[in-house]
C-alpha cells in the first residue's frame, strides 16, 4: 500500500485518542518474507512447538532487503512524514515475542502501562511516535499490544504539572510504579487484536505494555520508533500545545 495520505478524520482521531489503527497496511508479500526470515533466524518452525525457543527480544534478526524493515516501508514513512512534517528520524523494526504459555494459565489484563524513552540510563529524549504490527494474526488473550486510549492527554497533563519529571525523576518517588501514568488514563486498557500487517501508530505519551499469550501461535510484534531531529534542543520542554512539534 503506497501513496495513502491520512485523512483529516484519521488525523483528528489520532490527536483525540493518541493512536490510529490502519488495517491491511503492510503487503502480504512483506509479511510472508518476515515470517520466513524469523523462523530461519530462530532455527525453528511454526509447526513444531517442541523446538520453539523462548526469547522475548529477538536479537540479531536483520530483515532483508533493508527496504522491508518496518520503519523503511514507503507507506510507513509517508505516514510518519505527514505526522511529523519530515522532522521525525528513526524507524527500525525490533521484534518482541510472546510465546504461548500453558493452557491452564489464566489471562489477565495488565493493570498498568508504561511510556517509552526511560531506560536504565534515564530519559533518552525526543521520542515522538511509535508503530506496532504483527507477523501473525493476534486474537484476544494472544499476547496483544495493550494500550490506554487517550492516556497521551493525561500523561501530558502530568508533565505540565511536574515538568522537571520529564527527565525520569518521577522514578525517585517512594513506591513509584508505572501506574503513575496509566492510572490517570481517561479510558481503560484495550488489546490491539489484529490481522498480520495491521498497524497501530501511537503517540509517545500513550501508555502501553505487553500481555500474556495463552493461545497457540507465537506473537511476533514488530516495533518502530521515531524521535524529533531537534531532540537535543527540545528534549526537556513540555509545550502547552501537545502538538507543537508535529505538523498536525
Amino acid at each position: 500500500m503506497t501513496d495513502q495520505m491520512l485523512t483529516s478524520e484519521q488525523i483528528d482521531f489520532f490527536k483525540t485518542n493518541g493512536y490510529l489503527i490502519l488495517e491491511s497496511f503492510i503487503e502480504t508479500e512483506t509479511i510472508d518474507s518476515w515470517q520466513q526470515q524469523i523462523w530461519q533466524h530462530l532455527q525453528a518452525d511454526l509447526s513444531d512447538p517442541s523446538g520453539w525457543p523462548n526469547p522475548y527480544v529477538v536479537d540479531g534478526l536483520k530483515i532483508e532487503p533493508e527496504k522491508q524493515i518496518l520503519g523503511q516501508l514507503p507507506q510507513v514513512r509517508q505516514v510518519v512524514d505527514q505526522l511529523g512534517g519530515g522532522l521525525f528520524n528513526g524507524g527500525g523494526g525490533q521484534v518482541l515475542a510472546q510465546w504461548p504459555r500453558k493452557e491452564e494459565h489464566q489471562w489477565q489484563m495488565p493493570n498498568s502501562g508504561h511510556i517509552d524513552g526511560y531506560g536504565p540510563n534515564g530519559w533518552s529524549g525526543g521520542f515522538m511516535l511509535g508503530a506496532t504490527t504483527y507477523m501473525y494474526d493476534v486474537e484476544s488473550e494472544g499476547g496483544a499490544f495493550i494500550y490506554w486510549p487517550k492516556s497521551h492527554l493525561s500523561t501530558h497533563d502530568y508533565f505540565l504539572a511536574y515538568p522537571t519529571h520529564i527527565d525520569g525523576s518521577f522514578r525517585d518517588k517512594e513506591g513509584w510504579g508505572w501506574g503513575i501514568f496509566s492510572d490517570r488514563s481517561p479510558e481503560p486498557p484495550c488489546q490491539f487484536t489484529a490481522k498480520a500487517g495491521d498497524v497501530i501508530f501511537w503517540h509517545c505519551f500513550l501508555c502501553h505494555t505487553g500481555s500474556a499469550n495463552i493461545r497457540q501461535v507465537p506473537r511476533f510484534g514488530v516495533f518502530a520508533r521515531w524521535s524529533h531531529q531537534e531532540k537535543e534542543n527540545m528534549r526537556y520542554e513540555i509545550p502547552a500545545d501537545l502538538w507543537k512539534y508535529w505538523s498536525i
